[in-house]
């Protein structure tokens, strides 16, 4: 699913206020402040709240937003012969450990298995997509929100074909949004909205994402953080779409979400068991369609997170890397590079 290659991150939700502060149908969806905090991208102002732009930070959306793992299941601890979602890179003095993400959970998901809790309080380095502290930076907010909107001379209906634009309109207003709360977005952010108001529906929560409890508890812990990717690259990644980008990216997260709550069953599973064939599957078969796009969301990012996983290999610190679980799985993922390169990567 294409958005699940963008982030993490990742993404950011429209909802409920909306420039006077309302939207025709929100209290139906009873969304949380996730899409709430958002509404300043409509009105253009930078956002009072952090929540979004920490949404920005997965830029692994579908992998790590839409499709990266709605979960209305209650987890349970795999059975003996399962696989987890974490691999073990062996140093000469040190142990890296690399576990696959989720950004949006409930709390019935935690705890996460022994294993993954265990690889992290032995690790005294945590690295994620991107130091989420840049989420409480009131500039890069400004500087996000800035970026997400059009011209003042565009609108969204110029940026999407007639057929496109309709089939969006029908899925804002069965979202519970309106038309003119999106209408000066970009096409990526539109779509990172629709998928989070969904997720919203789910009962779902960024704020108990893997990488959001990893690094509240990394920082509590002292533990040195290091981000993948600097905050002013993933804000141009999400926002930078060409109108032909733009719209490829709408067109599949609108197929995702319909196929969102059957698929969520067969997608957990396939996680918490480690089954990171039906992983990559189910995550990135839409980009088959779009490989520029694949390789500029995905694989480019995987092959230049390469050198600094290998710079911590070669050091003496015990780390944990923990990205999107897309970013992990699959043809060209972090996990095959690696080991093309002659690392020996155990999954766990």
């Amino acid at each position: 699913m294409i958005w699940g290659q963008l982030r993490e991150n990742q993404s950011c939700a429209m909802a409920r206020k909306i420039q006077a502060g309302r939207i025709d149908g929100t209290k139906k969806a009873g969304l949380s402040s996730d899409c709430q905090s958002v509404s300043a991208a409509a009105s253009f102002h930078p956002m009072k709240t952090s929540r979004s732009v920490l949404l920005l930070s997965h830029l692994s959306f579908l992998v790590a937003v839409l499709s990266a793992f709605s979960w209305p299941v209650v987890a349970q601890q795999p059975a003996a012969a399962s696989r987890l979602p974490l691999w073990k890179l062996e140093g000469k003095r040190c142990t890296v450990y690399l576990l696959g993400s989720v950004h949006f959970l409930k709390e019935e998901h935690y705890p996460l298995p022994a294993p993954i809790e265990a690889a992290f309080e032995r690790s005294k380095v945590a690295v994620f997509e991107t130091d989420l502290v840049w989420a409480n930076d009131p500039k890069m907010q400004a500087k996000l929100m800035a970026k997400a909107v059009l011209p003042s001379e565009q609108n969204l209906k110029d940026q999407l074909s007639p057929k496109l634009y309709w089939r969006l309109t029908q899925q804002v207003e069965a979202s519970g949004l309106s038309l003119e709360a999106v209408e000066k977005l970009r096409p990526g952010m539109v779509a990172v909205t629709l998928a989070v108001v969904e997720m919203q529906k789910l009962g779902l929560n960024s704020d108990l994402g893997v990488d959001r409890h990893f690094d509240q508890r990394a920082r509590k812990a002292g533990k040195e953080i290091v981000g993948l990717e600097e905050a002013e690259f993933q804000i141009d990644l999400l926002t930078g779409f060409s109108k032909e980008e733009g719209e490829a990216v709408l067109a599949s997260t609108l197929d995702d979400l319909h196929m969102l709550k059957t698929q969520l069953g067969e997608l957990l599973k396939a996680w918490r068991t480690g089954d990171m064939k039906t992983v990559a599957d189910m995550l990135n078969k839409s980009m088959e369609a779009h490989p520029t796009l694949f390789q500029r969301l995905l694989v480019e990012r995987n092959k230049s997170w390469i050198p600094r996983i290998e710079q911590l290999a070669r050091g003496d610190k015990d780390a944990i890397v923990i990205v999107g679980a897309g970013h992990l799985a699959g043809k060209q993922s972090v996990i095959e590079i690696l080991e093309k390169n002659g690392w020996k990567v155990t999954q766990q």
